[in-house]
């Protein structure tokens, strides 16, 4: 089996930068969130309207990273099956 799986130092970085992202913007996705549940149109455009760029542009970050990490644990997953015979001929 060739080894072209990811650098997991580099795929816990990403985690960590995600948490951190995340952590940052917090107040502002739970704000949005509880009027999003509550299904509360008018405080839905109030929320988004008082998120700034910034913390769109935060949570753009964020998702791309998790794309990252998506892509880095399917990476893993298809040597595992390999190697446990689960794989599909």
């Amino acid at each position: 089996m060739k080894n072209n799986l990811p650098d997991l130092e580099d795929t816990n970085y990403k985690i960590i930068q995600v948490n951190a992202l995340l952590s940052y913007v917090g107040n502002d996705l739970a704000n949005l969130s509880d009027a999003v549940e509550n299904n509360d149109h008018a405080d839905v455009f109030v929320q988004a309207s008082s998120m700034n760029d910034r913390t769109f542009l935060t949570c753009r970050t964020a998702l791309d990273l998790i794309e990252e990490i998506q892509k880095d644990v399917e990476a893993c997953i298809i040597p595992i099956d390999e190697v446990s015979g689960r794989a599909s001929n």
